[in-house]
C-alpha cells in the first residue's frame, strides 16, 4: 500500500463526502464535514486531510483550528473529527497515519493541543486522554417562576454580533475547554438549529438562545440577570447546555429551579501537541481545586 496524505483540493469534495458516509453508515458526520467547509470560518483545506492510495480515496480526517482556554488564557487547539476509513480499509493503519499527520502539521503550525470526543480505546493510542466532560444545566419547569415581562424573538442580525462575542465571553471566560466564538454570523445562526434575539417590548436586546429541539438549550446569553430569567421562564427549557462556572449558572440560576452539573466523560479527550500544556489544568481537576471543563462544539456539529 503506497498510502499518501494530502490537504483538500478543490475538487475533492464528493470523494470525501462518499468516503464519510461509508465509513459510518450514515450521511450525519459527511453534513459536519461540508457544513464545515461552507460555514465555519475557521475551516482550513490543509487540516482536512485526505488518504490515498493511488488515484482511490480511501480515508478523510477533519482539524479544525480554534481557540480554547485553558486557565483563563487563550490556547491554539485543534478539533478532530470526523476521522473516517472505508469499511474495506479499516484497520490497515489508515486512521492512524491520518491522526499522526495532523499532530504534525498542528505542531508546525504552532498549536498547542488536539481535542476530541471519541472512542476511548481507540485514541488513547495516539496520546490522547480523558480530561473534559459535559455540562449542563436541569430545570425543574414546575418549579420556575413565570416571566416578569413578555419578550419577543426575531432572527440574529450582523449590528448583534459584537455584542454575542462579548457575552459569549463573559459566559466561558472561567470554564477550562470552552472555545472563543467569534463575529461571523454562521457562528451563531445555521440551517437546522432555531437561533433567537429575544427583546423587550421596547425592542431592547435581552438575550440570545440557540436550541435544536424543544426543552432544551444549547446557548443561552444575556448580560441582565433578571431579563436571562424572563427568557427561561419564558421558553422554558429542561436543561440548559451551560457550565457551573460560568456566568449563567453562578448570577440567574435559582437552586429552587435549577441545578449545574459537569462530569468528566471517557470519550472528551485531549492530547498535547506542546508539552506541558496540560499539566496545569490536570493538576487542579485531580486536586478538585478546579472543576473540569467543556466545549460547545460549532453549529455543523449540532446540526449535522
Amino acid at each position: 500500500m503506497a498510502l499518501r496524505i494530502t490537504a483538500e483540493r478543490p475538487g475533492d469534495e464528493d470523494a470525501i463526502a462518499e468516503i464519510v458516509c461509508k465509513a459510518f453508515d450514515s450521511s450525519l458526520e459527511a453534513n459536519i464535514v461540508s457544513g464545515m467547509r461552507l460555514h465555519y470560518p475557521t475551516f482550513d483545506r490543509r487540516f482536512s486531510l485526505v488518504a490515498w492510495d493511488g488515484e482511490d480515496c480511501v480515508g478523510h480526517a477533519l482539524f479544525t483550528p480554534t481557540r480554547l482556554r485553558l486557565l483563563g488564557e487563550p490556547v491554539l487547539a485543534l478539533g478532530v473529527g470526523p476521522v473516517a476509513v472505508v469499511p474495506e480499509r479499516q484497520r490497515q493503519g489508515i486512521g492512524s497515519e491520518l491522526m499522526r499527520h495532523g499532530h504534525e502539521l498542528g505542531r508546525r503550525e504552532g498549536f498547542s493541543l488536539a481535542f476530541l470526543v471519541g472512542h476511548p480505546e481507540y485514541y488513547p493510542r495516539f496520546g490522547y486522554q480523558a480530561c473534559y466532560g459535559f455540562a449542563e444545566i436541569t430545570v425543574d419547569t414546575e418549579k420556575l417562576p413565570g416571566p416578569s415581562q413578555r419578550l419577543f424573538g426575531r432572527p440574529v442580525r450582523p449590528a448583534d454580533l459584537p455584542w454575542l462575542a462579548h457575552r459569549f465571553a463573559a459566559e466561558w471566560a472561567d470554564v477550562d475547554f470552552a472555545p472563543i466564538w467569534g463575529t461571523t454570523l454562521a457562528e451563531w445562526t445555521a440551517p437546522g438549529v432555531s437561533a433567537v434575539v429575544w427583546c423587550t417590548g421596547e425592542g431592547a436586546r435581552a438575550a440570545y438562545m440557540l436550541w435544536k429541539h424543544p426543552g432544551e438549550c444549547l446557548v443561552l446569553l444575556a448580560e441582565d440577570p433578571h431579563l436571562a430569567r424572563d427568557a427561561i421562564a419564558q421558553w422554558r427549557p429542561r436543561t440548559l447546555a451551560h457550565h457551573p462556572s460560568g456566568w449563567l449558572a453562578r448570577q440567574v440560576v435559582d437552586p429552587a429551579w435549577g441545578h449545574a452539573t459537569v462530569e468528566v466523560s471517557e470519550a472528551a479527550m485531549a492530547c498535547e501537541l506542546r508539552e506541558g500544556v496540560l499539566h496545569r489544568y490536570l493538576s487542579a481537576v485531580d486536586a478538585r481545586l478546579r472543576p473540569p471543563g467543556s466545549t460547545v462544539w460549532p453549529l455543523p456539529f449540532l446540526v449535522g
